[in-house]
């Protein structure tokens, strides 16, 4: 990072975390977006408080998933609210390096974090589908394992490159940050643990989950019949194939045009699609999962149910300005007691 930042005696108020107009016009669609996606993300965390059905071992890759668009969220909002309102002359030093650096580093990390995650996720769905096997109960050791391996392998990728110097970060003075790389064979290796090798795997394993269904769904037409077990592996391979396609479609330019390190409009463009794949994300999820639609379900019956039953009390209600001297058919008049 340039030194200039905070050793220029040319200019007397620096305000280097104060974003200029044109850079905060350009932040205004994704900070729409983000909004939204954090209502969105409430109304579905709002149902893991409230519905016990949810809350499941065999949900924790989805949970954790989600929490990492949480976290970006949070990132997003946390960097435009610093970079819109500090405009002090001469913040601390190490105020303006934690900001540049978390600016710059912490996107790609949980991107890469959830490429990782769904990966898992995909694995034990692969191995509940051929092998019938709960591997959440199973393996529970070897999840936790997964789970820590996930998390700190790219923070130690990420730590390294910076000590060695391999990465760099450069700041567009009042603007943003941006992680460079300062040689070729470092950009490959992110290229590839990044992107191509997470998604090979990925498609990979969705072929044999769906090889393996199709197989067995022949054999059982065969026999005349198709179990219950069958249709819902087959729900659990579509649901995900098209999950992972929508998110592919919205997540993959980001991560590239980080790794490739490419500046400009390009980088607003396929920021503001990653933000819309986590709007997205809470809704397709739940769309696609039958257990939400069952909550959902619950909601909506209650819902109707109890609007009808206000509706019955209503009608029944409003005759209570009845003239109390005249006879009711329903109600006999009262009877008075002579003092």
């Amino acid at each position: 990072m340039e030194s200039s930042i905070f050793n220029s005696t040319n200019i007397t108020c620096l305000t280097p975390l104060f974003w200029t107009q044109e850079a905060l016009d350009g932040r205004k669609a994704r900070l729409i977006v983000c909004i939204i996606a954090s209502f969105i993300h409430s109304v579905f965390w709002l149902q893991l408080v409230f519905c016990s059905s949810v809350r499941q071992t065999s949900m924790q890759w989805i949970y954790a998933y989600l929490i990492t668009d949480i976290v970006l969220l949070f990132r997003f909002f946390l960097i435009y609210i610093v970079y819109s309102t500090s405009n002090i002359c001469e913040p601390s030093r190490s105020w303006v390096l934690f900001i540049y650096y978390f600016d710059g580093t912490v996107d790609n990390y949980f991107n890469l974090l959830e490429v990782y995650i769904l990966l898992a996720l995909n694995i034990c769905r692969y191995i509940q589908i051929v092998y019938n096997k709960n591997v959440y109960r199973a393996h529970a050791k070897l999840l936790i394992l997964a789970h820590l391996c996930i998390y700190i392998f790219p923070l130690i990728s990420l730590v390294i490159q910076f000590v060695c110097g391999w990465s760099q970060l450069v700041v567009n003075f009042r603007d943003s940050s941006q992680v460079t790389y300062t040689n070729i064979y470092i950009q490959v290796f992110n290229v590839i643990t990044a992107f191509v090798l997470p998604i090979s795997l990925n498609i990979i394993v969705i072929y044999l989950s769906m090889r393996h269904v199709r197989l067995t769904s022949t054999l059982q037409q065969g026999q005349h019949h198709v179990s219950a077990r069958e249709k819902y592996n087959r729900s659990l391979v579509i649901q995900f194939l098209v999950f992972y396609t929508i998110w592919l479609s919205l997540w993959s330019p980001n991560i590239i045009v980080y790794q490739i390190s490419i500046d400009g409009n390009v980088t607003s463009i396929v920021r503001l699609l990653n933000f819309i794949g986590i709007t997205l994300d809470p809704i397709i999820i739940a769309a696609l999962d039958v257990r939400f639609w069952q909550e959902w379900r619950k909601v909506f019956m209650y819902l109707k149910n109890n609007k009808v039953f206000n509706q019955l009390n209503g009608g029944r209600i409003r005759p209570a300005t009845t003239n109390v001297h005249v006879i009711s058919a329903k109600t006999p008049r009262l009877q008075t007691t002579a003092l």
